[in-house]
């Protein structure tokens, strides 16, 4: 009776260890799906847009959506499809919007460490890169035709991201990474030698947290601030363009972001920075610092419920 009574006592004491330790991997797998979505650039609409642009703007805007196929807490792999879009309203006669930016995609992510205080990550990615136009990339006079010109090109990217996430109060996010367009890849006239097919990534976030007004649950946290640097780096050749020429090959941008208590996930913000290749398709000649404004919203919800 003893033996089987002892039996019993560490077949319990197996399964309740076992549940337990199956409930702490879902939680982890839970808690870095929202990593991944967190850690996703904003949507944006944008008055006057980039202040300081070679043309002028009357609103602009980046549509961001990702569609996660797999973001199971049974696995620490997750997969998403990305759309993002972008587009440009300029002060022309009748506000036209020229050669739309559209970047369509997959990423993969895959959870390196069991810590959700002090988290690492990598993820992989893969878009599609058009402006939607099939006129020829140059004009006659030489220069490229920002009205009409054919801009298509694909890339692969990857990047190895980690941060700290300290309950109820702040987080950082990093990462370093490298985007590559492949020359197997079919890319429009006119972009080797002038586009920047080999880059350098890195970004650094910090996020202070406050529990939603508009959910009391003491579970659920947001963002109520974000500060976010971001830079990146051509490295392939580019002709007339030395290695070490950063007013052609840098792209940096300095952002901070507000969602104010009584917003769910929408709030203010402004951006300062420096484009060496505007980042909008054919526009990618264009050099100048730029000031942009206005209303951003994304994922800034974190929670401790398993979702059903």
């Amino acid at each position: 009776m003893t033996k089987l009574a002892l039996t019993w006592v560490a077949l319990c004491s197996f399964l309740t260890a076992a549940t337990a330790q199956t409930d702490s991997i879902r939680f982890l797998n839970h808690r870095y799906n929202e990593f991944f979505r967190g850690n996703r650039d904003f949507s944006y609409v944008s008055p006057n847009g980039e202040l300081g642009a070679p043309s002028g703007y009357v609103i602009n805007g980046e549509l961001i959506a990702s569609y996660f196929l797999l973001a199971s807490p049974e696995s620490r792999f997750s997969v998403a499809v990305t759309q993002r879009f972008m587009a440009r309203t300029r002060t022309d006669r009748s506000s036209p919007i020229r050669t739309p930016s559209f970047r369509l995609g997959t990423q993969v992510f895959y959870r390196l460490s069991s810590d959700v205080n002090r988290y690492r990550y990598v993820e992989a990615q893969f878009f599609h890169h058009s402006n939607g136009q099939d006129g020829k990339t140059f004009l006659p006079n030489g220069t490229i035709n920002t009205e009409t010109g054919d801009f298509s090109t694909d890339y692969l990217q990857a990047t190895y991201n980690w941060g700290t996430h300290v309950r109820n109060r702040h987080g950082t996010y990093y990462n370093l990474g490298y985007r590559w367009h492949p020359p197997f890849f079919n890319h429009s006239e006119g972009l080797a030698g002038n586009y920047g097919f080999g880059r350098l990534l890195g970004q650094a976030t910090y996020r202070i947290y406050a529990q939603p007004s508009t959910e009391p649950s003491p579970s659920s946290k947001t963002e109520r601030l974000r500060v976010s640097v971001q830079a990146s780096y051509a490295v392939n050749k580019l002709t007339n363009w030395t290695l070490g020429a950063a007013q052609r090959r840098v792209n940096a941008e300095l952002s901070v972001w507000y969602i104010p208590p009584f917003s769910r996930d929408a709030g203010i913000f402004t951006t300062i920075g420096y484009y060496g290749e505007d980042p909008y398709n054919i526009y990618f000649n264009d050099r100048y610092t730029f000031v942009r404004f206005g209303i951003a919203a994304g994922f800034t919800r974190y929670t401790d419920e398993l979702r059903k």
